[in-house]
């Protein structure tokens, strides 16, 4: 067992999450809609701002800013939670054999449930300055010309990027007041 995570109120964080085994679930809207909604959902529930997000083929970075009541902790097992069930429900829906089956096997695997979607843990990095929020937002919409999926930024649907440059907040929306 781990250290158990130090969560501090009023910062930024940047979260990672990884799809268990490193299935590509995330080639297709209907496995990547369920995941915005739900961000929009939780921004609103466990309050936090969106910065930023890449959902890429096997994970997610999102940059988020809770609100002073809220812990992360909470947010990522709701989060979690809710996705599991919804991205289970799409494949059983699509009759995709391939990715129920690596679901239950994660899930039998593990010993805890019966399917099984995301990794255990997640991924957290404190943001403490404005640089390094930049830093990550660059990271997080190269991150799919690095994994080769598209050429430029600008082409890959899913993620911030457009929010910034283009102010297309068509997918969802993002929070933008920290540039002010």
């Amino acid at each position: 067992m781990g250290l158990p995570k130090i969560q501090l109120t009023g910062y930024i964080y940047f979260v990672t999450i990884v799809v268990q085994n490193r299935i590509k679930l995330f080639t297709t809207a209907s496995y990547v809609i369920p995941l915005l909604d739900s961000f929009n959902f939780y921004r609103y529930k466990h309050p936090f701002k969106l910065l930023g997000y890449v959902i890429m083929p096997d994970h997610i970075h999102w940059l988020m800013w809770p609100a002073e009541t809220v812990k992360l902790g909470d947010v990522m097992r709701d989060f979690k939670k809710f996705t599991a069930v919804r991205l289970i429900r799409q494949a059983e829906i699509e009759q995709n054999e391939g990715y129920v089956q690596a679901f239950q096997r994660a899930g039998q695997k593990s010993g805890h449930s019966f399917n099984k979607v995301w990794q255990d843990d997640y991924w957290d990095k404190l943001v403490y300055s404005e640089r390094f929020l930049r830093e990550k937002l660059h990271y997080m919409h190269r991150n799919p010309v690095r994994a080769r999926l598209v050429v430029e930024p600008q082409e890959y649907p899913y993620s911030s990027y457009r929010n910034y440059v283009s102010d297309d907040d068509s997918f969802i929306k993002i929070d933008k007041d920290w540039l002010l």
